[in-house]
């Protein structure tokens, strides 16, 4: 263990994992539904738009794997707010409650990455 002021212990990113595992299982859960017969929304356009943006909320899971501190890692997670609280709408509207409970698990995630502890910003 290093004492040196640029030395910033390795840092779980537990909140990420989260966003990308409940994304996906959203995603599986509402692509089930838009291809399965009968079951409501089989072929909307709103079940397609709302699998577009479980999409998207994956990507921005893995962007903050990849994003240190500083202001790209804020606009991403004001957008996993945003893309969160609008997709739990979407897939309420759709009556998707099993879809609703995995971005809900999602929006777990962007909880941990935003109250969590902070990325160190390098020295150098």
């Amino acid at each position: 263990m290093s004492t040196s002021a640029a030395y910033a212990p390795p840092r779980r990113q537990l909140g990420a994992h989260i966003m990308i595992i409940a994304a996906l299982a959203a995603l599986a859960i509402t692509a089930g539904r838009f291809f399965m017969p009968l079951s409501g929304v089989t072929g909307s356009g709103g079940a397609m738009t709302t699998m577009f943006a479980e999409l998207v909320l994956f990507v921005l899971g893995v962007l903050l794997l990849k994003t240190g501190a500083g202001g790209l890692r804020n606009f991403v997670l004001f957008l996993g707010w945003a893309g969160a609280i609008g997709t739990i709408f979407a897939a309420s509207l759709l009556h998707g409650w099993w879809t609703v409970i995995a971005l809900l698990v999602y929006a777990v995630g962007v909880v941990i990455e935003t109250f969590g502890p902070k990325p160190a910003r390098s020295a150098i």
